[in-house]
């Protein structure tokens, strides 16, 4: 197979008869070219078909455009959701965006940031953050972050109203006359509350006692949580779970004891991910608008840019609930 030559900036320089300095700054959008001279430049780059590094050309930046984002887990489709609307806002910017994945159990928060902070990006969206608010604030003294439906003190943040959320799903449940209503809960951690403090105020308000029982963030174990509730004395009518992913964790469970969604038993998730609209899932969710979020966030992050001395930067967002097909009345 014939080796073909990759075009080098060294190439690009020689056909615009500028130096290779002129072509990086060219490249990286900073001052020191006119733009007719950069336009030129360009252009010829794309005739040549030259391919610029952008890593290389972020890092020989002083202050380069880019924004960080850091994502909990690409399994779960809300984050995806809120990325597409970060990208939405960046890039039309001309930003590049660099992302570092987290885990679930939150093992990874702390690497997956320092690999942002390492490749000094201006700014970090944190979408799904799981470490401690202090650990959050000190990674913020280095770089700015914008937390995502997370209320952190003195951190950027688009928080999104949980506990409203979590009224309204269990509301919803109590008018369809479900009186033994349990909460599926995240795992314990700061910035994530507010479904379950909603969840029971709701319940107290409607004369029912708060049934909660803990799980994780991972699909498989939130179906062996939500076995041992409908295995258990007095099982649940309806389980309203912290997200999603939690929620077909539930789905499985009550498909392996032949109990029918909406029928049986009731289930309600929180995100409105891609996979609760799908075909024969129609699972009734709290909708947190994702992509709406990482926009917000990434506005957010630009102004914080703009502004580095600015008070903290935060946007509010009212969630909606979605029924569809897995909640109906409690079973006589």
């Amino acid at each position: 197979m014939r080796d073909v030559k990759r075009v080098t900036m060294e190439d690009v320089a020689r056909e615009a008869g500028v130096s290779r300095a002129l072509v990086s700054i060219a490249y990286r959008d900073a001052a020191g070219v006119s733009a007719a001279t950069r336009a030129r430049i360009l252009a010829i780059g794309e005739r040549l078909g030259y391919a610029p590094d952008q890593v290389a050309a972020r890092l020989a930046g002083v202050g380069g455009r880019t924004v960080g984002v850091f994502i909990q887990d690409l399994h779960n489709d809300v984050f995806a959701d809120v990325f597409d609307g970060v990208r939405a806002v960046v890039e039309p910017a001309r930003k590049s965006l660099v992302m570092a994945v987290g885990t679930l159990d939150g093992r990874g928060d702390a690497a997956a940031l320092d690999t942002l902070r390492r490749s000094r990006v201006d700014v970090i969206v944190g979408v799904g953050l799981q470490l401690p608010d202090v650990a959050v604030q000190a990674v913020s003294r280095h770089v700015p972050v914008v937390a995502v439906a997370r209320d952190i003190p003195s951190v950027d943040a688009v928080i999104t109203d949980n506990e409203a959320g979590a009224r309204a799903a269990v509301e919803h449940l109590a008018g369809l006359g479900h009186r033994r209503i349990a909460f599926l809960a995240n795992p314990p951690g700061d910035g994530y509350g507010g479904r379950g403090s909603g969840y029971a105020a709701a319940m107290r308000a409607a004369g029912l006692a708060p049934r909660v029982a803990s799980s994780s963030y991972l699909r498989a174990q939130a179906a062996i949580d939500a076995a041992a509730l409908l295995d258990g004395p007095e099982p649940p009518t309806a389980i309203f779970a912290h997200n999603d992913q939690a929620a077909f964790g539930v789905l499985d469970a009550a498909h392996d004891r032949g109990l029918v969604p909406g029928v049986d038993v009731s289930v309600v998730g929180y995100d409105n991910s891609s996979m609760s609209r799908a075909p024969g899932t129609a699972l009734t969710t709290v909708d947190l608008h994702g992509a709406e979020l990482g926009r917000a966030a990434a506005e957010l992050a630009a102004e914080r840019v703009s502004r580095p001395d600015a008070e903290r930067l935060t946007r509010t967002s009212a969630p909606t609930l979605i029924v569809r097909g897995t909640t109906g009345p409690a079973p006589s």
